[in-house]
């Protein structure tokens, strides 16, 4: 299976790929990823066809209002990175540095999360 890569392609937009990596990422074994995936299918937020590389495996697309969501947030993307690129390297510290340690935060969260504790 395959699952849409959020940002992950040309200009920030959706793309299909193997539910492994975005599962490992949020650190999720495949049970709960496919469950995952499951709820976004019911939801209408992705599709699953059959890959066209291995018809054993099934790609999952974004359709809908994941695909309405990356139409509004693409431009939105190309904003924030004028906005920064009219940053100092000073003024870019703070934000940096914020989001550095928060993502440590929550990577250490997802960690006990997975230790059962």
């Amino acid at each position: 299976m395959a699952s849409p890569r959020l940002g992950g392609g040309p200009g920030g937009r959706l793309e299909p790929e193997r539910p492994g990596e975005p599962g490992a990422r949020a650190g999720l074994t495949t049970g709960p990823t496919t469950r995952l995936i499951d709820r976004l299918e019911q939801a209408g937020y992705v599709r699953r066809s059959p890959a066209t590389d291995d018809r054993s495996k099934v790609i999952v697309e974004p359709v809908g209002k994941p695909a309405e969501l990356d139409e509004v947030m693409t431009p939105v993307r190309r904003e924030v990175g004028e906005i920064l690129a009219g940053c100092t390297d000073d003024q870019l510290d703070v934000p940096y540095d914020y989001f550095r340690r928060a993502a440590r935060a929550y990577e250490r969260a997802a960690e006990r999360l997975r230790a059962g504790s």
